[in-house]
């Protein structure tokens, strides 16, 4: 099992359940959080896993803050998030609605509301990682994005959707996000800017929304693309993960 000593979230989803029996192959899509803290022994550590796609969801100011560390001798292809999501995807959109609606009842909503827009949001990034993937040199994969939790959560979810792995599957994956980092130390970080950029405190209740991998939330997803996209299936269909491309996409990340 990997360990990167500065990025805990980091982690292989592993062999997990199919809806339809068998399971994922290890080894092939990988996850985590920004990796511009590691050290010399975690980029020896990522060398060893040939990882050939890197899916970076986080915002152009994100990237430029915090500039991704890589393994010299294993380069990787990164496709990057579009300009256009910026405000959609990063803290500013969550920065908007707290300032009219503070607390945790209102920091809660947010989230489930930036669950909701993501699908929308992450559709040109899996449309051309899909396409990196199911030509066979996009794999292993890395999605991440800052903390490892919320883009890269629905982004995960999605690719394991078109895989076939079971709900209970995905929803356990997801919250070993929450198992893997340091709410506490995340929600100082992201105190730390709301403060600055509200003018005022945010409740300890808010922060606690923002930092927790509730289920609720990646069900808001999931009920985002049933209401706008009538289904999974559609949604999928939609970003270029046809049919066709999934029995392509299974042939490679299934055992």
């Amino acid at each position: 099992m990997t360990r990167l000593a500065n990025a805990p979230n980091f982690r292989d989803v592993g062999a997990l359940p199919l809806a339809g029996g068998g399971t994922l192959r290890a080894g092939t899509i990988y996850r985590s959080g920004q990796l511009s803290s590691l050290d010399a022994a975690d980029l020896r550590q990522v060398e060893t896993l040939g990882i050939r796609l890197v899916c970076d969801l986080r915002s152009s100011g994100e990237r430029q803050r915090f500039a991704s560390r890589w393994p010299a001798l294993a380069p990787a292809r990164t496709i990057e998030m579009p300009a256009s999501t910026d405000h959609g995807a990063g803290m500013q959109n969550l920065i908007d609605r707290l300032a009219g609606e503070p607390g945790a009842a209102g920091a809660r909503r947010a989230m489930l509301d930036l669950y909701a827009s993501l699908p929308g949001l992450l559709s040109p990034t899996l449309a051309t990682a899909s396409e990196a993937m199911a030509s066979g040199w996009g794999v292993p994969v890395l999605l991440h994005c800052h903390v490892g939790k919320d883009r890269t959560g629905v982004a995960t979810a999605l690719l394991l959707k078109a895989l076939d792995v079971s709900h209970d599957a995905i929803l356990a994956d997801y919250e070993e996000t929450g198992r893997r980092i340091d709410i506490a130390e995340e929600t100082r970080y992201i105190a730390r800017g709301l403060n600055k950029r509200l003018g005022t405190t945010v409740d300890p209740g808010a922060l606690d929304a923002l930092g927790r991998t509730d289920p609720a939330y990646l069900d808001s997803a999931f009920a985002a693309i049933d209401r706008e996209w009538g289904g999974v299936d559609a949604y999928l269909t939609t970003v270029g993960i046809t049919a066709s491309r999934r029995a392509r996409l299974a042939a490679l990340f299934h055992a």
